[in-house]
């Protein structure tokens, strides 16, 4: 696409400029004003040994290369220290021609990942907890870094680490044998869990005997009871299909669900793997991995009384996942807040001598801050609940469709896309990196930076399309060459998409695929307000017709890779 192009000029004006090929094709990038072109090459770093001021060897570069008549260029201008490219229309758009719209179902797919694995670990709720707005976020992002990771070739297992083990299911299971009669588990058996969660540790601060009851029924479940270990398998039978029913509504599915007891039977082994390889010491009758060297504190490896602890099990998994998963990269899309926990984790495996570690990444992420609280339900008490916002979102949105659209055929359907797309865009818009401010206004805003502008964007270009009898499987195709600045950055847009796909791969940062989406949807608005469309002469109306289909074609993978539906009508 617009890499191609760069390719192809670097190769052109390498030699006169007497700069390496390389050197041109990735100092190549867009104009700051959109006005001067679709390329522009930053002199500044040539202009010392050039012995020039940056805007005198701009010109005389700009003017070299206008005498080299390079079949892609329109024009050369020199600015400030710029050489900016007019790339020809032509050209443009037998780009967009040759890398879209001849290629609908595979444009814009990388293939650096080509025969590597990477293991993405996202959600991970607790067992018998609901999950919370931190576990929304730890999905989405997550499940967008799977997508991100799959479009450029790599094989993706999207992993639930589930939180399926400690003492707190000992308190769970006696509570449940001593106060289960007095709750509806046939109707609610996921709430009533919580509930006695909840009760217990209620009580425990009047009556702190419950606590030792607790780790007593614990002990009985690491002892294999089984009495116990059958209602351990229940709680997260239960807890599993009712977070399955939550995945669903935002079209997420994980590839294996391997809980923290999965790994009981490999803590042992690592333990040993560990004092085997001298790395650890005592401290306080704890296990320790020292980290001075590092200027971290010692990553806790056992307790006093022996206990593993989370560092042990991460340990543990990131050697499972590269031994039996045959992860090349383990990716951990978990809170910010846990970041000490995972760089003494990685520095451990580092110690241990696997370089593989290397490849692996805590994928970090802020929280939410809420504005306008009163209207999120408080009836379940402090948690701000996954499903009840998701749910919030889609009942606002019914409301605006009767409003706005009351004949709108799929309603519920429809309300879903758009509600859930809402919630899922207002997250991946941020860099995940900081805190999200969430308003129900800016939400669900059709016109401002939001999920239903970006969908209301592509139902634009498809009721064009339709409105010109265009089906989906008709070819489209430009019979006129279309000039104008709105088409030609229009145009430059489509063409960006692949690199844009590679950078939100390359850091991890879904937000720069969001930002795209809406720039590309605000320049096709401008592009709608100002050319004639359907009413255009034929050959024309052909080639803008093929911008729309262009458009949509991008708008709908682009959203599909942020795991966000595209509704055909709003």
């Amino acid at each position: 696409m617009l890499t191609v192009l760069k390719a192809n000029l670097a190769n052109k004006i390498a030699s006169s400029l007497e700069l390496p090929v390389e050197a041109i094709e990735s100092g190549l990038e867009t104009p700051k004003n959109k006005e001067f072109g679709q390329l522009a090459f930053p002199v500044f770093r040539y202009s010392k040994d050039k012995k020039m001021p940056p805007p005198k060897l701009a010109e005389q570069w700009a003017k070299v290369i206008s005498e080299l008549s390079v079949e892609e260029i329109d024009s050369v201008s020199s600015v400030s220290g710029f050489v900016n490219f007019q790339i020809k229309s032509s050209v443009l758009q037998n780009s967009v021609s040759d890398h879209l719209l001849a290629r609908p179902n595979d444009f814009a797919e990388g293939v650096i990942g080509k025969g590597q694995k990477v293991i993405v670990d996202l959600s991970s709720p607790n067992v018998a907890k609901p999950m919370s707005i931190g576990h929304l976020r730890a999905t989405v992002i997550g499940q967008a870094v799977v997508n991100l990771c799959r479009a450029q070739g790599f094989e993706v297992t999207a992993l639930n680490h589930l939180g399926d083990w400690g003492t707190q299911f000992g308190k769970l299971a006696w509570a449940y044998q001593n106060w289960a009669a007095e709750y509806d588990f046939d109707k609610e058996p996921f709430e009533s869990l919580f509930a006695l969660y909840v009760r217990f540790h209620k009580e425990a601060e009047d009556n702190p005997e419950l606590e030792k009851a607790g780790a007593e029924t614990f002990k009985k479940l690491e002892d294999g009871d089984e009495e116990i270990v059958k209602l351990w398998k229940w709680f997260v039978e239960v807890s599993l299909e009712k977070y399955d029913e939550q995945f669903a509504l935002l079209n997420v599915k994980h590839d294996k669900v391997l809980g923290e007891s999965f790994y009981n039977d490999k803590l042992a082994p690592t333990v040993e793997l560990l004092k085997q390889k001298g790395l650890l010491v005592e401290s306080d009758g704890a296990m320790v991995v020292e980290m001075d060297d590092e200027k971290m504190p010692p990553c806790l490896i056992t307790k006093s009384d022996g206990a593993s602890l989370y560092a042990t099990r991460d340990i543990a998994s990131a050697m499972y996942r590269h031994e039996h998963l045959n992860g090349d990269r383990m990716l951990y899309v978990v809170g910010v807040e846990q970041t000490l926990h995972f760089r003494q984790v990685f520095e451990v495996l580092k110690k241990m001598g696997f370089s593989w570690v290397e490849e692996s990444q805590h994928i970090s992420f802020g929280m939410y801050r809420f504005k306008n609280m009163e209207k999120m339900s408080s009836r379940k008490g402090n948690v701000i609940r996954f499903a009840d916002v998701i749910e919030k979102a889609i009942s606002m949105v019914k409301e605006i469709i009767e409003q706005k659209n009351p004949e709108l055929e799929d309603k519920d359907k429809v309300a879903k896309q758009v509600g859930v797309g809402a919630i899922v865009f207002n997250d991946l818009v941020n860099d995940r990196v900081k805190n999200v401010d969430f308003d129900w206004d800016q939400v669900l805003d059709f016109e401002g930076n939001s999920g239903p502008f970006v969908q209301y964007s592509n139902v634009r270009c498809l009721s064009l399309l339709r409105k010109a009898g265009v089906s989906e499987q008709d070819s489209v195709g430009f019979k006129a060459e279309l000039t104008s600045f709105e088409e030609r950055e229009l145009m430059r847009l489509l063409l960006s998409f692949d690199q844009v796909l590679f950078d939100a791969y390359q850091h991890y940062k879904p937000h720069v695929l969001s930002s795209y989406l809406l720039d590309l949807c605000r320049q096709f608005s401008s592009f709608y307000s100002k050319q004639r469309i359907l009413d255009a002469p034929e050959d024309e109306k052909a080639s803008r017709l093929a911008l729309a289909r262009a458009v949509n074609m991008v708008l709908e993978k682009g959203l599909g890779i942020l795991n966000i539906e595209a509704p055909a009508q709003m």
